[in-house]
Protein backbone atom coordinates (compact mmCIF):
# COMPACT_ATOMS: atom_id res chain seq x y z
CA UNK A 1 0.00 0.00 0.00
CA UNK A 2 2.72 2.32 0.66
CA UNK A 3 4.29 1.82 -3.39
CA UNK A 4 3.21 4.45 -5.92
CA UNK A 5 -0.08 3.99 -7.79
CA UNK A 6 -0.52 3.67 -11.13
CA UNK A 7 -1.12 6.57 -13.75
CA UNK A 8 -2.35 5.74 -16.37
CA UNK A 9 -5.28 6.46 -18.81
CA UNK A 10 -8.13 5.19 -16.87
CA UNK A 11 -10.12 7.22 -15.01
CA UNK A 12 -9.73 4.76 -11.46
CA UNK A 13 -6.31 3.37 -10.04
CA UNK A 14 -6.33 0.38 -8.13
CA UNK A 15 -4.73 0.67 -4.68
CA UNK A 16 -5.61 -2.00 -2.09
CA UNK A 17 -7.59 -4.81 -2.14
CA UNK A 18 -9.67 -6.11 1.09
CA UNK A 19 -10.42 -9.53 1.10
CA UNK A 20 -12.56 -10.07 4.23
CA UNK A 21 -15.71 -8.03 3.32
CA UNK A 22 -17.19 -8.88 0.22
CA UNK A 23 -19.90 -5.40 -0.97
CA UNK A 24 -23.30 -5.37 -2.61
CA UNK A 25 -22.76 -1.92 -4.56
CA UNK A 26 -20.03 0.35 -3.99
CA UNK A 27 -19.21 2.77 -1.44
CA UNK A 28 -18.22 6.39 -2.96
CA UNK A 29 -16.28 9.11 -2.18
CA UNK A 30 -15.64 11.10 -4.78
CA UNK A 31 -12.18 10.91 -5.42
CA UNK A 32 -12.25 7.70 -3.83
CA UNK A 33 -14.29 4.38 -3.92
CA UNK A 34 -14.63 1.13 -2.25
CA UNK A 35 -15.81 -0.93 -4.67
CA UNK A 36 -17.29 -5.49 -5.51
CA UNK A 37 -15.08 -6.99 -8.34
CA UNK A 38 -18.64 -6.41 -10.53
CA UNK A 39 -18.46 -2.79 -10.17
CA UNK A 40 -17.72 -1.39 -13.73
CA UNK A 41 -14.73 0.58 -12.47
CA UNK A 42 -13.05 -2.63 -11.47
CA UNK A 43 -14.40 -4.58 -14.73
CA UNK A 44 -12.61 -1.72 -16.60
CA UNK A 45 -9.21 -1.84 -15.19
CA UNK A 46 -9.34 -5.79 -15.17
CA UNK A 47 -9.84 -5.79 -18.89
CA UNK A 48 -7.03 -3.45 -19.28
CA UNK A 49 -4.47 -5.15 -16.99
CA UNK A 50 -4.80 -9.24 -16.89
CA UNK A 51 -2.14 -9.45 -14.36
CA UNK A 52 -4.57 -7.45 -11.82
CA UNK A 53 -7.79 -9.78 -13.34
CA UNK A 54 -5.76 -13.41 -12.10
CA UNK A 55 -4.44 -11.43 -9.10
CA UNK A 56 -8.55 -10.84 -7.75
CA UNK A 57 -9.55 -13.99 -9.25
CA UNK A 58 -7.08 -15.76 -6.89
CA UNK A 59 -8.43 -15.09 -3.72
CA UNK A 60 -9.92 -17.72 -1.39
CA UNK A 61 -10.68 -18.46 2.40
CA UNK A 62 -8.84 -20.99 4.32
CA UNK A 63 -10.54 -24.38 2.77
CA UNK A 64 -9.97 -22.92 -0.84
CA UNK A 65 -13.42 -21.80 -1.04
CA UNK A 66 -13.51 -19.19 -3.91
CA UNK A 67 -13.95 -15.72 -2.46
CA UNK A 68 -14.33 -12.29 -4.11
CA UNK A 69 -12.15 -9.34 -2.65
CA UNK A 70 -13.28 -5.72 -2.28
CA UNK A 71 -11.43 -3.16 -4.29
CA UNK A 72 -9.76 0.30 -2.80
CA UNK A 73 -9.91 2.94 -6.24
CA UNK A 74 -8.34 6.21 -6.31
CA UNK A 75 -8.94 8.71 -8.97
CA UNK A 76 -5.90 8.70 -11.51
CA UNK A 77 -6.22 12.28 -11.81
CA UNK A 78 -7.00 13.02 -7.85
CA UNK A 79 -3.61 15.08 -6.24
CA UNK A 80 -0.93 12.97 -5.31
CA UNK A 81 -1.96 13.28 -1.37
CA UNK A 82 -4.75 11.60 -1.78
CA UNK A 83 -2.65 8.28 -2.99
CA UNK A 84 -0.51 8.56 0.27
CA UNK A 85 -0.81 5.66 2.90
CA UNK A 86 -2.02 7.96 5.30
CA UNK A 87 -5.23 9.38 2.85
CA UNK A 88 -5.83 5.80 1.59
CA UNK A 89 -5.99 4.11 5.13
CA UNK A 90 -8.19 7.38 6.54
CA UNK A 91 -10.90 6.13 3.83
CA UNK A 92 -10.76 3.15 5.28
CA UNK A 93 -10.96 4.01 8.73
CA UNK A 94 -13.75 6.36 8.21
CA UNK A 95 -16.23 2.97 6.19
CA UNK A 96 -15.40 1.97 9.35
CA UNK A 97 -16.12 3.61 11.82
CA UNK A 98 -19.60 3.75 9.54
CA UNK A 99 -19.77 0.32 10.03
CA UNK A 100 -18.76 -1.26 13.54
CA UNK A 101 -20.24 0.73 16.10
CA UNK A 102 -23.94 0.54 14.07
CA UNK A 103 -23.59 -2.96 13.92
CA UNK A 104 -22.56 -3.67 17.68
CA UNK A 105 -25.30 -1.36 18.39
CA UNK A 106 -27.47 -3.60 16.51
CA UNK A 107 -26.30 -6.88 18.13
CA UNK A 108 -26.95 -5.31 21.29
CA UNK A 109 -30.64 -4.38 20.59
CA UNK A 110 -31.46 -7.42 18.53
CA UNK A 111 -28.70 -10.11 18.61
CA UNK A 112 -28.47 -12.20 16.06
CA UNK A 113 -25.05 -12.76 14.96
CA UNK A 114 -22.70 -12.66 12.27
CA UNK A 115 -22.78 -9.02 11.97
CA UNK A 116 -19.45 -6.76 10.82
CA UNK A 117 -18.73 -6.29 14.07
CA UNK A 118 -14.74 -5.84 14.19
CA UNK A 119 -12.69 -3.80 11.85
CA UNK A 120 -10.90 -6.53 10.89
CA UNK A 121 -13.65 -6.81 7.79
CA UNK A 122 -11.84 -3.43 6.65
CA UNK A 123 -7.87 -5.13 6.42
CA UNK A 124 -6.15 -3.94 3.31
CA UNK A 125 -4.40 -7.04 2.48
CA UNK A 126 -0.52 -6.52 2.00
CA UNK A 127 -0.37 -7.61 -1.32
CA UNK A 128 -0.90 -5.54 -4.66
CA UNK A 129 -0.27 -5.53 -8.08
CA UNK A 130 3.10 -2.95 -8.71
CA UNK A 131 2.95 0.44 -10.95
CA UNK A 132 3.55 -1.28 -14.02
CA UNK A 133 0.78 -4.43 -13.39
CA UNK A 134 3.95 -7.09 -13.56
CA UNK A 135 4.52 -8.48 -10.65
CA UNK A 136 3.38 -7.99 -7.14
CA UNK A 137 4.71 -6.25 -4.39
CA UNK A 138 4.35 -5.56 -0.46
CA UNK A 139 5.65 -3.10 1.46
CA UNK A 140 5.02 -3.54 4.79
CA UNK A 141 7.17 -2.55 8.30
CA UNK A 142 7.93 -6.12 8.20
CA UNK A 143 8.45 -7.11 4.16
CA UNK A 144 9.48 -5.81 1.45
CA UNK A 145 8.76 -8.18 -1.41
CA UNK A 146 8.31 -9.16 -5.38
CA UNK A 147 6.66 -11.77 -7.05
CA UNK A 148 5.17 -13.46 -9.53
CA UNK A 149 0.95 -13.17 -9.95
CA UNK A 150 1.06 -16.89 -11.21
CA UNK A 151 2.49 -17.99 -7.86
CA UNK A 152 -0.35 -16.38 -5.96
CA UNK A 153 -2.84 -18.08 -3.74
CA UNK A 154 -4.84 -15.12 -1.55
CA UNK A 155 -6.59 -15.90 1.70
CA UNK A 156 -9.12 -14.44 3.80
CA UNK A 157 -8.12 -13.91 7.29
CA UNK A 158 -9.08 -17.07 8.79
CA UNK A 159 -9.71 -15.95 12.19
CA UNK A 160 -13.11 -14.60 11.05
CA UNK A 161 -15.72 -15.18 8.76
CA UNK A 162 -15.55 -13.55 5.16
CA UNK A 163 -18.58 -10.97 5.78
CA UNK A 164 -21.02 -9.54 3.20
CA UNK A 165 -22.34 -5.72 4.03
CA UNK A 166 -24.57 -4.38 2.57
CA UNK A 167 -26.06 -0.48 2.15
CA UNK A 168 -28.74 -1.38 5.38
CA UNK A 169 -25.29 -2.25 7.27
CA UNK A 170 -23.90 1.43 7.07
CA UNK A 171 -24.44 4.29 9.39
CA UNK A 172 -25.12 6.37 5.93
CA UNK A 173 -25.59 9.95 7.56
CA UNK A 174 -22.34 9.35 9.71
CA UNK A 175 -20.25 8.29 6.22
CA UNK A 176 -21.45 10.94 3.99
CA UNK A 177 -20.20 13.67 6.94
CA UNK A 178 -16.73 11.47 7.41
CA UNK A 179 -15.67 11.47 3.64
CA UNK A 180 -16.79 15.04 3.26
CA UNK A 181 -14.32 15.87 5.95
CA UNK A 182 -11.75 13.01 4.43
CA UNK A 183 -12.03 15.25 1.10
CA UNK A 184 -11.66 18.67 2.85
CA UNK A 185 -8.45 16.98 5.08
CA UNK A 186 -6.62 15.21 2.45
CA UNK A 187 -7.53 17.95 -0.12
CA UNK A 188 -4.98 20.66 1.41
CA UNK A 189 -1.55 20.74 2.58
CA UNK A 190 -2.44 22.34 5.87
CA UNK A 191 -5.57 20.35 7.24
CA UNK A 192 -7.39 22.28 9.93
CA UNK A 193 -7.10 20.66 13.61
CA UNK A 194 -10.39 19.34 13.96
CA UNK A 195 -9.81 17.46 10.66
CA UNK A 196 -6.54 16.05 12.15
CA UNK A 197 -7.78 15.17 15.09
CA UNK A 198 -10.88 13.57 13.60
CA UNK A 199 -8.78 11.08 10.92
CA UNK A 200 -6.39 10.89 14.05
CA UNK A 201 -8.84 9.47 16.30
CA UNK A 202 -10.54 7.41 13.56
CA UNK A 203 -7.05 5.61 13.01
CA UNK A 204 -7.15 4.83 16.54
CA UNK A 205 -10.69 3.68 16.52
CA UNK A 206 -9.91 1.25 13.88
CA UNK A 207 -7.35 -0.40 16.24
CA UNK A 208 -9.73 -0.23 18.65
CA UNK A 209 -12.15 -2.12 16.86
CA UNK A 210 -10.02 -4.87 15.96
CA UNK A 211 -10.56 -8.65 16.73
CA UNK A 212 -8.86 -8.44 20.80
CA UNK A 213 -6.65 -11.47 19.32
CA UNK A 214 -7.09 -15.07 17.66
CA UNK A 215 -7.39 -17.91 19.06
CA UNK A 216 -5.47 -17.05 22.02
CA UNK A 217 -7.75 -14.19 23.46
CA UNK A 218 -7.95 -13.15 27.21
CA UNK A 219 -9.35 -10.70 28.78
CA UNK A 220 -6.48 -8.93 29.09
CA UNK A 221 -6.53 -8.48 25.20
CA UNK A 222 -10.19 -7.19 25.71
CA UNK A 223 -8.59 -4.98 28.52
CA UNK A 224 -6.21 -3.42 25.63
CA UNK A 225 -8.18 -2.42 23.49
CA UNK A 226 -10.50 -0.42 25.63
CA UNK A 227 -7.56 1.19 26.47
CA UNK A 228 -7.51 2.18 22.38
CA UNK A 229 -10.75 3.08 22.77
CA UNK A 230 -10.15 5.26 25.51
CA UNK A 231 -7.14 6.77 23.40
CA UNK A 232 -9.70 7.38 20.38
CA UNK A 233 -12.03 9.70 22.62
CA UNK A 234 -9.63 11.68 24.67
CA UNK A 235 -7.95 12.21 20.75
CA UNK A 236 -11.17 13.48 19.37
CA UNK A 237 -12.25 15.45 22.30
CA UNK A 238 -8.10 17.06 22.44
CA UNK A 239 -9.06 21.46 22.08
CA UNK A 240 -5.42 21.67 20.09
CA UNK A 241 -4.13 23.76 22.57
CA UNK A 242 -3.89 22.42 26.09
CA UNK A 243 -5.30 18.66 26.96
CA UNK A 244 -7.79 16.25 26.31
CA UNK A 245 -8.96 13.84 29.55
CA UNK A 246 -12.36 12.43 30.99
CA UNK A 247 -13.84 15.98 31.36
CA UNK A 248 -13.04 16.42 27.68
CA UNK A 249 -14.78 13.77 26.55
CA UNK A 250 -17.68 14.17 28.99
CA UNK A 251 -18.10 17.44 27.65
CA UNK A 252 -18.01 16.66 24.23
CA UNK A 253 -20.67 14.06 24.70
CA UNK A 254 -22.72 16.81 26.14
CA UNK A 255 -22.78 18.37 22.59
CA UNK A 256 -24.84 15.32 21.54
CA UNK A 257 -28.45 16.36 20.22
CA UNK A 258 -30.16 13.15 21.64
CA UNK A 259 -33.25 11.79 20.32
CA UNK A 260 -34.73 10.06 22.84
CA UNK A 261 -35.61 11.55 26.39
CA UNK A 262 -34.71 9.31 28.55
CA UNK A 263 -30.94 9.74 27.15
CA UNK A 264 -31.43 13.40 27.66
CA UNK A 265 -31.67 12.87 31.76
CA UNK A 266 -29.27 13.60 33.92
CA UNK A 267 -29.99 11.16 36.28
CA UNK A 268 -27.09 8.79 36.73
CA UNK A 269 -23.68 9.29 38.65
CA UNK A 270 -20.53 9.31 36.56
CA UNK A 271 -16.87 8.73 37.63
CA UNK A 272 -15.67 12.24 38.63
CA UNK A 273 -11.73 11.11 39.26
CA UNK A 274 -10.86 13.66 42.06
CA UNK A 275 -13.17 16.26 41.79
CA UNK A 276 -15.51 16.02 45.72
CA UNK A 277 -18.58 17.07 44.18
CA UNK A 278 -20.37 14.61 41.94
CA UNK A 279 -23.41 15.76 40.22
CA UNK A 280 -25.76 13.71 38.06
CA UNK A 281 -24.83 13.16 34.35
CA UNK A 282 -26.30 11.35 31.47
CA UNK A 283 -26.04 7.70 30.48
CA UNK A 284 -23.42 8.29 28.03
CA UNK A 285 -21.41 10.05 30.79
CA UNK A 286 -22.04 6.72 32.95
CA UNK A 287 -20.79 4.36 30.39
CA UNK A 288 -17.91 6.37 29.58
CA UNK A 289 -16.88 6.67 33.14
CA UNK A 290 -16.71 3.17 33.59
CA UNK A 291 -14.90 2.24 30.61
CA UNK A 292 -12.31 5.02 31.45
CA UNK A 293 -11.66 3.19 34.60
CA UNK A 294 -11.34 0.03 33.43
CA UNK A 295 -8.25 1.29 31.28
CA UNK A 296 -6.84 2.84 34.41
CA UNK A 297 -7.22 -0.71 35.64
CA UNK A 298 -5.82 -2.51 32.68
CA UNK A 299 -2.92 -0.22 31.80
CA UNK A 300 -1.71 0.55 35.25
CA UNK A 301 -1.38 -3.05 36.54
CA UNK A 302 -4.08 -2.75 39.11
CA UNK A 303 -5.42 -5.97 40.18
CA UNK A 304 -7.97 -7.15 37.36
CA UNK A 305 -10.17 -10.40 36.81
CA UNK A 306 -12.37 -11.01 33.90
CA UNK A 307 -15.34 -9.49 36.32
CA UNK A 308 -13.71 -6.11 35.58
CA UNK A 309 -15.20 -5.58 32.26
CA UNK A 310 -18.44 -7.51 33.38
CA UNK A 311 -21.45 -4.62 34.18
CA UNK A 312 -23.16 -5.98 37.11
CA UNK A 313 -26.25 -5.08 36.71
CA UNK A 314 -27.23 -6.94 33.50
CA UNK A 315 -23.96 -9.20 33.54
CA UNK A 316 -23.12 -7.65 29.79
CA UNK A 317 -19.95 -6.56 28.67
CA UNK A 318 -18.69 -3.54 29.08
CA UNK A 319 -16.50 -4.11 25.70
CA UNK A 320 -19.31 -4.13 23.47
CA UNK A 321 -20.49 -0.35 24.44
CA UNK A 322 -17.51 1.54 23.23
CA UNK A 323 -17.79 1.64 19.83
CA UNK A 324 -21.51 2.75 20.51
CA UNK A 325 -20.61 5.47 22.70
CA UNK A 326 -17.70 6.74 20.02
CA UNK A 327 -20.34 7.19 17.48
CA UNK A 328 -22.10 9.79 19.92
CA UNK A 329 -18.41 11.01 20.32
CA UNK A 330 -18.34 11.23 16.88
CA UNK A 331 -22.19 13.02 16.57
CA UNK A 332 -21.22 15.64 19.12
CA UNK A 333 -17.40 16.25 17.44
CA UNK A 334 -18.66 16.65 13.70
CA UNK A 335 -21.57 18.00 15.02
CA UNK A 336 -24.42 15.14 13.33
CA UNK A 337 -27.86 16.47 13.72
CA UNK A 338 -30.90 17.36 10.94
CA UNK A 339 -31.24 20.86 10.68
CA UNK A 340 -32.52 21.37 7.68
CA UNK A 341 -36.05 23.23 7.38
CA UNK A 342 -39.24 21.54 7.09
CA UNK A 343 -40.90 22.42 3.15
CA UNK A 344 -44.79 24.15 3.03
CA UNK A 345 -47.03 21.15 4.31
CA UNK A 346 -49.77 22.04 1.09
CA UNK A 347 -46.94 20.52 -1.00
CA UNK A 348 -47.45 16.87 -0.07
CA UNK A 349 -44.77 15.29 -1.76
CA UNK A 350 -41.59 17.42 -0.68
CA UNK A 351 -43.25 16.83 3.00
CA UNK A 352 -42.92 13.04 2.28
CA UNK A 353 -39.81 13.20 1.13
CA UNK A 354 -38.96 15.21 3.59
CA UNK A 355 -40.03 12.90 6.38
CA UNK A 356 -38.28 9.73 4.83
CA UNK A 357 -34.73 11.85 4.62
CA UNK A 358 -35.58 12.98 8.04
CA UNK A 359 -36.19 8.90 9.04
CA UNK A 360 -33.25 7.72 6.92
CA UNK A 361 -30.83 10.70 9.15
CA UNK A 362 -32.43 9.85 12.68
CA UNK A 363 -32.56 6.46 12.42
CA UNK A 364 -28.82 5.37 13.24
CA UNK A 365 -28.91 7.84 16.26
CA UNK A 366 -31.90 6.29 17.89
CA UNK A 367 -30.15 3.07 17.84
CA UNK A 368 -27.24 3.50 19.37
CA UNK A 369 -29.19 5.53 22.11
CA UNK A 370 -31.90 1.89 22.52
CA UNK A 371 -28.11 0.40 22.50
CA UNK A 372 -26.90 2.05 25.46
CA UNK A 373 -29.57 1.43 27.31
CA UNK A 374 -29.99 -2.07 27.26
CA UNK A 375 -26.76 -1.88 29.62
CA UNK A 376 -29.46 -2.22 32.36
CA UNK A 377 -31.09 -5.52 30.85
CA UNK A 378 -29.82 -9.34 30.94
CA UNK A 379 -29.59 -10.69 27.22
CA UNK A 380 -32.21 -13.10 28.08
CA UNK A 381 -34.39 -10.07 29.24
CA UNK A 382 -34.48 -8.53 26.40
CA UNK A 383 -35.36 -11.51 24.23
CA UNK A 384 -38.86 -11.09 22.33
CA UNK A 385 -39.95 -14.15 23.29
CA UNK A 386 -39.61 -12.24 26.87
CA UNK A 387 -40.90 -9.26 26.85
CA UNK A 388 -44.01 -10.75 25.74
CA UNK A 389 -44.04 -12.93 28.47
CA UNK A 390 -44.01 -10.05 30.73
CA UNK A 391 -46.27 -8.24 29.20
CA UNK A 392 -49.24 -11.20 29.39
CA UNK A 393 -47.82 -11.98 33.14
CA UNK A 394 -48.44 -7.75 33.56
CA UNK A 395 -51.93 -8.41 31.96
Amino acid sequence: MGRQPTRDRSEWTAVSVLPNVELETSIDGNLAALTPCEDARVLSLTNAYLNLREFLARFSDAFGVRLNPSVLLVRSDAPQRFFTVGAIASFRDAIALSVVPYNRAAELVYPRGHRISFSHSFWLYPWMVDRNNEYLIANTPALLALHEVSEFHGQSSPEMSHMRLGQSDVDQPLLRLLLSRWQRCYGTSRPLWPDIALFRSLNMAYQASQLPAGADTTFYDVGRLIALWVSAFEILAHPGEGRSGLFAVYDLLDRVAWEHQRSKVRRYAAYEANRRTAGRRRIANRIYGEIYQARNDFLHGNPVSPRRLTIRSSGRSLFNYAAPLYRLALTGFLPLSWNRPSPPMENSEEVGRYLAEHMEFVEPQRLIERALHTMFVRPEDASPDNRRRRLRSAT
